[in-house]
């Protein structure tokens, strides 16, 4: 069957991200509200405390750890459970980066905990069905052999491109950017943690995996409820039910927006005209196109050639 998990992977792309490292002396604290960025925090000596909003205690960030917060939820990170957090605002005031994304915050005698961070933009990640299927935090752990594999040279190519100053390595590091977080995924999926909604949900029911394969193989066939029920032979009242339970969505509504998803990819990575983008993905109308889009992912067509042209 067609790999619907390898087909989003594939086209994740996370442009626009920030990286920073920081070296921390206890006590220390800051509060951070992303607002448009999901943030991530590597331990690379020390350990620190992170508590996210919503979840019921603060979690140890020790040495190797990895913490992802793919929904951008407001936390705090602190060198211990009583010390005060000052706004990130403030923080980076007081503390400022250099040129190579460095901040050195010498907040008294305590240990010193360094940190490999950065900030993905949200609206990225918004754009791939992944996000309903991963939790508030995704903390994979030092001691995981899958994770120790991988983590540590990736972290030392995002440092050297950081420090480089060369052409191009705003490109390299963004590349470098999707790879950290499709491996983070693939990491917490190997967890065998449970999925609760969410469009991997569905791929582990066997009607609505092949309505998700049939979606994402032939976004831009002319499909309805019906047809798609014909094809994996139920009616359409128990697709609907059952694709919506799994899946968060009706079908339809699934298909319109991975239609938009690779029609914004095109719109950013090709010099198709609108007429022929909205062709490629289903549509005979470029105004009924453009409705859909705009409809689906907020900004218009345009906007989106528009943004992917500037520097």
């Amino acid at each position: 069957m067609f790999d619907v998990l390898a087909d989003v992977l594939e086209q994740v792309r996370l442009a626009g991200t920030v990286y920073f490292s920081a070296e921390l002396r206890a006590p220390w604290g800051v509060s951070v509200r992303p607002e448009g960025r999901a943030p991530f925090y590597v331990v690379t000596a020390g350990s620190c405390l992170l508590e996210v909003d919503g979840e019921p205690a603060p979690r140890t960030l020790a040495a190797g750890d990895l913490a992802l917060l793919p929904r951008a939820h407001p936390h705090v990170l602190r060198s211990g459970a009583e010390v005060p957090a000052v706004s990130f605002g403030r923080f980076v005031k007081e503390h400022p980066m250099d040129e190579r994304g460095f901040v050195r915050c010498d907040g008294g005698q305590g240990p010193t905990c360094t940190l490999v961070g950065g900030f993905f933009l949200s609206e990225e990640l918004e754009a791939t069905p992944l996000l309903s299927a991963l939790p508030a935090v995704v903390h994979l752990r030092a001691d995981d052999r899958q994770v120790a594999s991988w983590l540590p040279p990736t972290l030392r190519f995002i440092g050297v491109e950081m420090g480089s100053g060369l052409h191009g390595s705003r490109s390299v590091l963004n590349r470098l950017a999707d790879i950290l977080f499709i491996q983070a995924v693939r990491a917490f999926l190997s967890m065998g943690e449970p999925i609760h909604a969410g469009w991997l949900k569905g791929l582990s029911d066997g009607q609505v995996a092949r309505v998700l394969a049939l979606i994402h193989q032939h976004y831009a066939k002319p499909w309805s409820l019906e047809r798609l029920a014909k094809e994996i032979g139920v009616s359409r009242t128990v697709l609907a039910v059952r694709f919506r339970t799994l899946v968060g969505a009706s079908p339809m509504a699934y298909l319109t927006r991975w239609r938009m998803l690779q029609a914004a990819r095109l719109l950013r990575e090709s010099r198709a005209a609108m007429a022929e983008v909205a062709e490629k993905v289903g549509y005979t109308s470029e105004a009924a196109f453009a409705k859909a889009f705009k409809r689906t992912l907020a900004p218009t067509p345009g906007e989106v050639r528009r943004s992917a042209s500037q520097p």
